[in-house]
């Protein structure tokens, strides 16, 4: 009972940080969303310019494109 309690630990630990690690490595949407939100207020603190919020803004749209295609491959290929 020991051991399948452990297993279950460790495969909870595995998915928390490969969340966190994708959270940081803008992996997935979420992280994207959730970094585009966090430029747009540093924006209406003015603790970035307008013409820096736009660079990030489109790198990040990029990164959201990139990551909704590759999600569409994936399932793609899932459903092959």
């Amino acid at each position: 009972m020991v051991i399948w309690e452990l297993l279950f630990l460790s495969v909870h630990l595995a998915e928390a940080i490969k969340e966190e690690v994708d959270k940081e490595a803008l992996n997935t949407e979420e992280a994207i969303l959730e970094r585009l939100q966090k430029m747009q207020l540093k924006l209406q603190d003015n603790e970035i310019s307008e013409e820096e919020y736009e660079e990030i803004e489109e790198m990040l749209i990029e990164r959201l494109k990139s990551v909704r295609e590759d999600k569409k491959g994936v399932h793609k290929n899932a459903a092959n």
